[in-house]
């Protein structure tokens, strides 16, 4: 295939190559590795060590060096040799057009102007406002957010076809992809017709059909238009904070836009994942959920046991070598990929000791990330999955598995792990809501609104306030989707 890019994101030539592809490596695909993924990572490691090379598609030509050990993943992460970056401009193997083109995983990781491909001081200046706004939120108020969306969801389960001993729900699509979605959206101030448009765009985006690029082409301009809108007319979210704080950093309207969108769309595949597959392991964890009915487990705990035994995400692909280096063994040439399996973490030698108990509070595993790529929402993040979590527990008792879990389908494991679909039965009447009110008659407000753009002299927000939009048709509209 002929070279589409002869120089390295320093404009200059790439290397000769130093070392040869290894000659034994193990595909990262297949139904041994989507039948059991973590038997599979264990297998990797007895055959090749903490390190194994690993090829992605049928051609051999999608490839990498699977980190299996926490160690050396730590190693990367940190990057105190300033040897990995996370610009995919430096996959040499993309660069030069020896990928299938149409692998649905490339899309995930193609070059963008945002900080997640940037490094050093660009990184800095490109996540300064994102992160600044994110330290405005009243986590509070927040909550009380998430709990109304929450229940909504949960009020919408229950069809209105006569009624019976038991109701049955899908929790992945009819909840656990929605929930956090609707959040993010609502966090940045959408209205609704925006927020439809957003949540179109965002399914036919991931789901690589036909229209995918069309999606994203959509998704880009109602970013954008949020983004412009918010520059003059500013309100209570994210979205207007991130205006406020950009007086310093100075990121164009690309730039914030650019910005919005990862958050919205990377917050929301990881929260997804991460209550569906918590709801899993609590109900069939017999100890653990018993543990948390009576209390002796918090629902943080239960989600922290989770990273370790079944990470929402388990492989992180998107480290390049910049300079020849070693890794695990192995002579990694310049261009060459990583790709950090999370979900070995659980069979790691070293990690052996991280028994069903301790894992409830041992928060040495990486999900968040670590060094400067480090995921900036955790908190948030969090907040969005435990309340998720606490309020589907609180109106759904005696929630159970409709089929047996050897049952259950599972989407390819090649980055987030989770059921195809999670369908669960629960007894009728639910419990009420604790205060029985519907949310839309109190808007609750994540801050007070930051003044317009100006020229004045900078000044702290001003204490007035604004309306959040009224979403209840919003979401009594998603579940049919």
């Amino acid at each position: 295939m002929s070279t589409l890019a002869s120089t390295n994101p320093l404009g200059h030539p790439w290397p000769a190559t130093r070392t040869p592809w290894p000659t034994r490596s193990a595909p990262l695909y297949g139904p041994d590795f989507a039948r059991d993924p973590f038997s599979y990572y264990d297998s990797l490691r007895r055959t090749f060590g903490p390190v194994a090379p690993v090829t992605l598609e049928e051609t051999g030509a999608f490839r990498g060096y699977l980190v299996l050990d926490h160690g050396h993943q730590l190693d990367v992460l940190q990057n105190r040799r300033q040897v990995w970056t996370r610009d995919s401009r430096w996959y040499r193997d993309l660069a030069e057009g020896a990928l299938p083109p149409d692998h649905p995983i490339i899309p995930q990781f193609a070059y963008r102007r945002s900080r997640l491909y940037a490094e050093g001081t660009e990184h800095e200046r490109l996540s300064t406002p994102g992160i600044r706004a994110l330290a405005e939120l009243d986590l509070l108020r927040t909550r009380d957010l998430i709990e109304d969306l929450a229940e909504q969801l949960i009020s919408a389960l229950f069809t209105d076809e006569e009624p019976g001993e038991v109701n049955e729900a899908d929790i992945l699509h009819q909840y656990a992809l929605q929930l956090p979605l609707l959040v993010l959206m609502r966090l940045m101030g959408m209205d609704e017709s925006s927020a439809l448009a957003t949540g179109n765009a965002i399914h036919e985006m991931l789901s690589g059909g036909p229209g995918a690029a069309q999606a994203a082409a959509d998704l880009d301009a109602t970013m954008r238009a949020l983004v412009t809108e918010r520059q003059t007319n500013p309100g209570p979210d994210l979205v207007s904070w991130m205006h406020h704080h950009n007086q310093e950093s100075g990121l164009d309207l690309a730039e914030l836009s650019e910005d919005v969108w990862l958050q919205i769309v990377a917050g929301r595949g990881a929260s997804t994942t991460w209550i569906c597959n918590t709801v899993l392991e609590l109900l069939t964890n017999p100890d653990l959920n018993a543990d948390v009915v009576a209390a002796r487990c918090s629902m943080s705990e239960a989600m922290n046991h989770v990273m370790w035994i079944n990470a929402p995400i388990q492989n992180l692909i998107g480290r390049w070598a910049t300079q020849p280096t070693t890794l695990g063994g192995y002579d990694v040439n310049v261009g060459d990929l990583a790709i950090l399996s999370l979900g070995a973490i659980s069979a790691d030698p070293a990690m052996r000791g991280v028994d069903q108990y301790i894992s409830r509070t041992n928060k040495a595993h990486l999900a968040w990330g670590a060094g400067t790529h480090g995921c900036p929402a955790r908190d948030l993040g969090g907040l969005i999955v435990r309340t998720g979590l606490e309020v589907l527990w609180e109106r759904l008792p005696g929630m159970r598995l409709a089929v047996p879990k050897e049952a259950l389908t599972w989407d390819l494991p090649y980055v987030a792990r989770s059921p195809s679909s999670l369908p669960v039965i629960f007894p009728r009447p639910p419990a009420a809501p604790k205060d029985g009110q519907p949310w839309t008659t109190q808007p609750k407000f994540i801050s007070s609104p930051p003044r317009p753009i100006s020229t004045e002299p900078k000044e702290r927000p001003s204490e007035r306030q604004g309306r959040l939009p009224r979403w209840r048709s919003l979401v009594a509209w998603w579940p049919r989707r």
